[in-house]
């Protein structure tokens, strides 16, 4: 009787463990997703910067820095937040 005491305990412990990895590799693709997200915002804004610098050249203006500058500081905020993302996928796994 023992045996299958023994048996089920262990059954139970692996069942958790599997629902542990399984809730863990879950959070990793939602992490992943949101890193994606982050990037493609990233190249979004990089392409506004262009199209900014590509309108100056063309009408021989100065570059307007105060649309650009706000534009470069989300694209490094978006930069940490994917670094901070990053580190919390190496936590998990």
């Amino acid at each position: 009787m023992s045996m299958f005491k023994d048996f089920g305990e262990k059954a139970k412990k692996t069942a958790k463990k599997v629902g542990e990895k399984s809730s863990d590799m879950v959070e990793v693709g939602k992490l992943k997703v949101k890193i994606s997200q982050l990037e493609d915002d990233i190249r979004r804004s990089k392409t506004e910067i262009g199209q900014y610098f590509y309108e100056s050249y063309i009408n021989q203006t100065e570059m307007p820095e105060d649309k650009i500058q706000p534009i470069c500081e989300a694209i490094k905020d978006k930069y940490q937040e994917i670094e901070e993302i990053n580190e919390k996928i190496q936590r998990i796994s």
